[in-house]
């Protein structure tokens, strides 16, 4: 007998997001937990859904300082797409991710979250700048992308694509 129990509606969530690189070529990825969850744990770039009348450009760089207080950076190109579909909690969202590049001198920066929203604070668990033998040997991690720890490499060696590719999940 089929399973009567009724779907979520699915929820379009155009989002920016920023991949940011330190002066020693580590990423920085937000840590994300559901807050009734124990597992799984989700290491995140910053960023985040776009309200109306925003650019994915500009909501990148306004979620990159709420979730982080950095500022001043200068966004730079489209690298990645990534869209998908996940359940977070009661909801299942379809996301439609625009990544962004972008670097920070120095490799002290500090992150100090400026503005989050309510459900925010209870989902932001931390954060980390990874470097690419780090992501690799953190086999017991989640990270989205699922590929982060190949797909950075050509990035940081200044190979940008002609055309963002998909990511996937």
């Amino acid at each position: 007998m089929p399973d009567a129990t009724p779907q979520p509606a699915r929820e379009y969530r155009p989002c920016g997001r920023v991949l940011l690189i330190d002066g020693q070529d580590r990423v920085l990825m937000l840590l994300v937990q559901m807050p009734e969850d124990e597992e799984p744990r989700l290491w995140i770039t910053p960023g985040a859904i776009i309200p109306p009348g925003e650019s994915f450009e500009q909501a990148a760089l306004r979620e990159l300082w709420e979730e982080t207080g950095i500022e001043g950076v200068a966004l730079g190109p489209l690298v990645w797409t990534r869209r998908h579909e996940f359940r977070w909690g009661e909801r299942l969202i379809d996301s439609d991710e625009r990544i962004f590049l972008a670097r920070v001198p120095g490799v002290d920066v500090e992150v100090a979250p400026r503005a989050l929203e309510p459900i925010e604070v209870e989902e932001l668990r931390g954060h980390r700048w990874w470097s690419v033998p780090e992501l690799i040997a953190a086999r017991d991690q989640i990270f989205a992308p699922s590929r982060l720890a190949e797909l950075l490499p050509p990035l940081l060696a200044g190979e940008l694509p002609q055309a963002p590719p998909d990511v996937g999940p």
